[in-house]
């Protein structure tokens, strides 16, 4: 089964991005607005998943990128956004942004080594620099694009008894399947209504389940904002821009699972580009880490982190206040390897640690800038195919690949599968078309049919039994020589 994380991240390789996805956003870089005196945000993902504290920045970050673009020629019915939209200066709030503050957008072009800069700045009473963007439309999907008909009052529910219904909407059965699978419901048939009252109109979603017919006057929120979020992505121009405030809102757990691969495969299919503000776990996690950037505001300012998550970060937060240090590794598989390397050669010191799993090499890299900038004391270890980066405190593992190659290609480690399980190691990878390191342990323990834990356990205890103490001791002693003292 094809992978839409990776399909989507082969269509924006830099050499594939512009011929898939346009002039859309490559980074954007903030200058002066609401306390962010300077920050660049890469978007390295056609979707960007800004999470960070409340007030860190994200919706100023993502209200700025719908300013980048002019509307497009061929659109009616459009009104595009401009920076004034979102940052009005009033007596409550008389400097939302400073005298001399920018936005600087850098734009994919059909060169990937020659982007498009544009700057919008602030002139005496006015933002000047629009006239060379390039053309788009974009969609901001905030808390208010979606009110529930009861809460609106609006002709739909105060004039229900004098409504005329105009023409019906279809909403196509591909779109209606893809509502109810983010839902975990299964409608019958779905479709808008125009209604009008004298001289105002308007539509409303018409949903049919278990035999009954309802509109948006009866639909939660959660419901309605998925069927105008999902009727917006495929109705949309493509490619659009979306700025999305935290969809998983009025969704349960499954569902922003769901929506978070509803959002690969649109973007897959019609090449929009989203940029999402989200406190939501479930729907980091269904995102690679490419999507993912944390915002962080302290008295220095505000930092951005890619590849991290702000529920992460928490995780590292947090145990730093129980243990004396603070230890990052990429996955599992390393945190598994290094515990049996501290255990093997100073167990107390597994007392003094906590080692946290963040994600691949650039979420490491983010953790341990946002560790340093915090003062807090810890050490990063990588893959060693990586290298390391000692005056960030980043260290490697033992050998000269990633940790999984390490251990499933030596010898010993072949041996001691073969005798507890009867499975090949090579054979097996091979067979299965395994070139992912990181599914090797699930590959194998399938075949042996065993668990993950139990399998990789095995191999990690056979792999430091074979080479030794003395191999891993000087990384041991590294990150002993990183306690407080």
């Amino acid at each position: 089964m094809s992978d839409p994380r990776k399909e989507l991240a082969a269509k924006y390789l830099p050499a594939n991005r512009y011929a898939n996805f346009g002039h859309s956003l490559n980074s954007i870089h903030v200058l002066g607005f609401r306390g962010i005196a300077d920050l660049r945000v890469d978007f390295q993902f056609p979707i960007t998943a800004i999470s960070g504290l409340n007030g860190a920045g994200k919706s100023t970050v993502g209200q700025l990128c719908l300013g980048g673009y002019k509307k497009p020629g061929t659109v009616l019915d459009y009104k595009r956004f401009y920076i004034r939209d979102f940052f009005p200066a009033s007596l409550a709030d008389p400097n939302p942004f400073t005298a001399d503050s920018s936005v600087i957008y850098e734009y994919n072009t059909s060169d990937p080594e020659a982007p498009q800069t544009l700057t919008i700045a602030r002139t005496q009473r006015e933002w000047g620099g629009y006239k060379r963007q390039p053309e788009r439309t974009c969609y901001y999907i905030g808390f208010t694009i979606y009110i529930p008909k009861v809460e609106q009052r609006d002709l739909s529910v105060y004039r229900a008894a004098q409504l005329a219904l105009g023409n019906q909407r279809p909403i196509p059965g591909e779109v209606r399947q893809r509502v109810g699978r983010i839902l975990g419901q299964q409608y019958d048939g779905m479709h808008f209504q125009r209604i009008t009252h004298g001289g105002r109109e308007g539509e409303l979603g018409i949903a049919a389940r278990f035999g009954a017919q309802y509109s948006e006057n009866n639909m939660g929120f959660g419901e309605g904002r998925t069927l105008y979020l999902v009727d917006l992505l495929e109705n949309a121009p493509s490619p659009s821009l979306f700025i999305i405030e935290e969809p998983e809102t009025s969704l349960h757990e499954n569902a922003q699972f769901e929506l978070g691969r509803y959002l690969l495969d649109v973007c897959n299919r019609r090449h929009h580009q989203v940029v999402l503000t989200t406190h939501s776990s479930t729907l980091l996690q269904t995102l690679p880490a490419d999507a993912r950037v944390m915002l962080s505001r302290d008295v220095q300012g505000v930092a951005a982190y890619p590849g991290l998550s702000a529920a992460r970060a928490r995780s590292i937060l947090s145990g730093g206040h129980h243990r004396d240090m603070t230890v990052l590794v990429e996955d599992e598989f390393a945190k598994l390897l290094l515990t049996e390397m501290v255990r093997r050669c100073d167990r107390d010191l597994l007392r003094c640690v906590e080692i946290h799993a963040v994600g691949d090499k650039n979420a490491v890299r983010s953790g341990a800038k946002l560790l340093q900038r915090l003062g807090r004391t810890y050490i990063a270890v990588r893959d060693a195919d990586v290298g390391p980066d000692h005056a960030l405190g980043m260290y490697v593992f033992p050998g000269t690949q990633a940790p999984e190659h390490e251990v499933y290609a030596n010898s010993a480690v072949r041996a001691a599968l073969a005798a507890e399980f009867g499975i090949d190691v090579p054979h097996v990878l091979v067979q299965r078309e395994i070139n992912d390191h990181h599914k090797y342990s699930e590959a194998l323990a399938d075949e042996a049919s065993t668990s993950v834990d139990y399998l990789r356990t095995l191999a990690v205890k056979r792999y430091l039994d074979d080479i030794g103490v003395a191999v891993f001791q000087p990384l041991v002693q590294h990150i002993h020589a990183r306690l407080p003292q």
